[in-house]
């Protein structure tokens, strides 16, 4: 899965279906059944939305299908080869782990909300999530065991990882202060057969290594003190930067950065489930902002995407 393809399909099944289960978060306090009415709190009474699982299940399970085909065609058709285990740490300087941890998180996230879309309870949708998440990473990793690549434990371990983050925030509300986010920038290794890779590898956004960067961002008003509160604005975040250069050359090297950030839920109203849906999927992008590279050199950009 691509960095931004998480926030496409987010977004595209929201404005399809409408987002309109209330979420439940971690820190507020279930509603009780009222003993004189009788009455269950919403979810529980209205149960699960039979018609709206379908259209979850069908549209989840038709996009997995979709990559499947993609992966067979551009990946394993013509590297197969018996099972085998391979872990590479060097390939893509390890930005290539990271987009698998950023990868699962994300589809932990995009099953999720459709399933609390379908009206299941946010606890409940987020461990069927995770576990979705990571039986399909599990199959693609399989898969790669009979191929070129191997199956890569580290790789696994990444997608585990990634994949019960989400699940972590909710059940630990400090972690929900760090969240991981890409930028993209096209580099010369995009559309190009060459260099690093396997044979006949036709590089896209996917493993364009070079132009990915992933930041550790950190929504520092949570952090700080309540006396420090009015003197840092709730939606601006620091961001720790992690990139590579020239990965298809002897002198392949990474870069540190650090940045700005911006916390899109605390930009974007939070009026209503759609859009703090929204604002939750859009804070998996970093947007053009500036930024300092530190490692190796200094280099101050304006606006870094």
């Amino acid at each position: 899965m691509t960095p931004f393809s998480v926030v496409a399909a987010t977004v595209m099944f929201a404005l399809a279906t409408g987002v309109t289960a209330q979420p439940l978060h971690a820190q507020e306090v279930p509603e009780e059944t009222d003993q004189s009415s009788g009455e269950a709190p919403r979810g529980e009474e209205e149960g699960v939305d039979g018609l709206r699982l379908a259209i979850v299940g069908a549209t989840l399970g038709g996009t997995m299908v979709a990559v499947h085909f993609y992966q067979q065609n551009g990946w394993w058709k013509d590297n197969q080869t018996s099972f085998h285990f391979r872990e590479d740490l060097n390939y893509g300087l390890s930005v290539d782990k990271i987009g698998h941890f950023y990868a699962a998180s994300g589809m932990t996230f995009v099953f999720s909300k459709a399933l609390t879309w379908a009206n299941l309870r946010e606890p409940d949708a987020l461990l069927i999530g995770a576990g979705s998440s990571i039986l399909f990473q599990s199959y693609i990793e399989i898969r790669d065991g009979f191929s070129t690549w191997g199956f890569d434990r580290v790789d696994f371990a990444a997608n585990v990882a990634g994949a019960l983050y989400p699940l972590a925030q909710y059940h630990l509300p400090v972690l929900q202060s760090f969240q991981l986010k890409a930028s993209y920038h096209p580099s010369d290794l995009l559309s190009n057969p060459g260099g690093i890779g396997f044979r006949g590898q036709q590089h896209i956004i996917f493993d364009d290594y070079e132009g990915q960067t992933f930041w550790l961002s950190v929504r520092v008003n949570r952090l700080l003190p309540e006396a420090a509160d009015p003197f840092w604005p709730d939606w601006l975040a620091l961001s720790v930067g992690y990139g590579a250069r020239r990965v298809a050359e002897p002198d392949a090297h990474s870069i540190i950065l650090i940045g700005l950030d911006y916390d899109m839920t605390e930009i974007i109203p939070q009026s209503s489930s759609f859009l703090r849906t929204l604002s939750e999927a859009l804070n998996f992008i970093r947007f053009p902002a500036p930024a300092v590279q530190i490692s190796p050199n200094a280099i101050w950009y304006g606006l870094y995407f």
